[in-house]
């Protein structure tokens, strides 16, 4: 089992690292034209994990009271997102884009890819597949995330190797979580209910203030729909992953 943890936290938060490296090396205008496909598709996968499967598992082994903890999970976000910025910024004067944001967001993302792996592990405990489905949403939200982080690390004056390396060890946080909450996973199994509620308001949260926000910028109609169209394919992959694993 732990096995496929390691693997599935370093397909998630690792390779994400990775692959925004080398989606770099891609023109700004075609760079742009894919982030806009990517936050579609993240989108999807996210309110896909969210709502057909952490928040219907939290609630069978738990209750109706697990609507607390995702409300309270996204007030939490938003206060961290204030503390930590570490959300996207693709705005030239955003407050993230010096040596102290660029550092702030290291810490932010590292307290996120944290969390990455702790939900990861949990999932694993309750189900195997479904840990995957979870790993699948991490990886295709970390994409674009790490993306922005690149852009900013850059514009802060950090060189691209720099920019890499810090990136790449705020993902081996994901991993550092995954790892605990396996070890203590006789206390990670009794919270895992809390663990996905909170999880699911993260991604609620991810989707709806950061990516999809990104996708009415443009509104061309061809383009809204194609959109569209990656919005319900990440829905529906996170579909079948959960009720024909």
């Amino acid at each position: 089992m732990i096995e496929y943890i390691i693997i599935a936290v370093v397909i998630g938060n690792i390779f994400s690292v990775l692959g925004a490296s080398l989606l770099l090396a891609i023109g700004e205008n075609s760079l742009q034209k894919i982030l806009k496909h990517i936050y579609a598709f993240a989108g999807g996968t996210l309110l896909g994990a969210a709502f057909l499967g952490m928040i219907p598992k939290a609630i069978k082994i738990s209750g109706f009271e697990i609507s607390y903890y995702i409300l309270g999970g996204i007030l939490f976000f938003f206060v961290i997102e204030k503390i930590m910025l570490w959300r996207m910024c693709a705005d030239e004067n955003c407050d993230r884009h010096g040596k102290t944001g660029a550092m702030m967001l290291m810490i932010g993302d590292s307290f996120h890819n944290f969390l990455d792996g702790v939900v990861i592990a949990a999932s694993f405990l309750h189900s195997p597949a479904f840990g995957f489905v979870v790993a699948i949403s991490v990886f295709a939200h970390e994409m674009p995330q790490e993306l922005a982080d690149f852009g900013v690390m850059i514009k802060a004056g950090y060189s691209k190797k720099k920019a890499f390396l810090f990136n790449l060890f705020s993902g081996f946080a994901a991993l550092l979580g995954a790892l605990l909450a396996w070890y203590a996973k006789e206390t990670t199994e009794i919270a895992t209910p809390f663990i996905l509620a909170v999880s699911a308001a993260s991604f609620i949260y991810i989707a709806l203030a950061d990516l999809i926000p990104e996708l009415h910028r443009k509104t061309a109609i061809k383009q809204s729909f194609i959109q569209f169209l990656l919005l319900l394919l990440g829905i529906l992959v996170i579909f079948i992953s959960v009720f024909f694993k």
